[in-house]
């Protein structure tokens, strides 16, 4: 049986799956002319190199809306240029998240019981998913900051809360890699946009979808749980003998 293959440019964070049919031979060809001198990295299903591959790369033909089908991406992508541009903010909290599923796999998350009711104030604020090529005026980038700033507010009241040191320290973490209200100027933003929507907002997007995939996938499940404590150590009985 023939073994599937992915190529993956580490530069861009993109993957495409290859496969021998017209539609994905054309993206092949189009991924080539875009990424032919760029870090590119072949991946077949056991490859380590597929841990560092997370929810921040574009996957060509995924069911993720924001992401583009063959034919798209073959063709006259709109959102090429944007999806294609470098996102400082999102890698630097994809670092973040990274360590984050590694503690959980390890089983070294100690989850405390605030953790749990703080995950699920969180994912109230977060819908991050826009498709790179959405076409923008005024209006649409103001909403979507609006959101990005409401998420952001979210994440730091919950950070002043009596959170477990895991938790708290992971939401500490990736305040500090975000951008501030004064990164994110409005009139700034507006100018950067059109027809697609800023850099600069796109990239806090991207990093917030990062925050929104482990909080929904596992920290919001492993925070309900409360880790166990040990159980306090019993004496040893003793018998009387009579």
């Amino acid at each position: 049986m023939t073994e599937l293959v992915d190529v993956v440019c580490h530069q861009c964070k993109i993957k495409l799956e290859l496969l021998d049919a017209p539609l994905p031979r054309e993206a092949w060809w189009k991924f080539l002319d875009d990424h032919a001198y760029h870090p590119v990295e072949l991946l077949w299903e056991h490859s380590e190199t597929w841990d560092t591959i997370d929810i921040d790369y574009i996957a060509v033909d995924s069911d993720i809306r924001s992401d583009p089908s063959f034919a798209e991406y073959a063709g006259d992508w709109p959102g090429r240029p944007l999806a294609l541009h470098p996102r400082p903010v999102a890698r630097a909290v994809a670092e973040i998240v990274r360590r984050a599923f590694d503690a959980m796999d390890a089983h070294e998350w100690q989850a405390a019981p605030a953790d749990g009711a703080a995950g699920e104030r969180i994912m109230q604020y977060m819908d991050f998913a826009p498709p790179p090529g959405e076409l923008v005026d005024d209006a649409v980038v103001l909403a979507r900051l609006a959101a990005v700033e409401a998420a952001l507010e979210q994440l730091r009241r919950e950070a002043t809360e009596p959170l477990g040191d895991h938790f708290g320290t992971f939401l500490n973490d990736v305040l500090r890699a975000l951008p501030t209200s004064a990164d994110l100027p409005p009139d700034e933003l507006c100018a950067e946009s059109g027809p697609l929507a800023s850099p600069r907002l796109w990239d806090a997007e991207r990093a917030l979808r990062l925050i929104q995939h482990i909080v929904d996938s596992r920290i919001r499940i492993a925070l309900r749980k409360p880790s166990p404590t040990p159980a306090p150590e019993r004496a040893p009985s003793v018998r009387l003998v009579r």
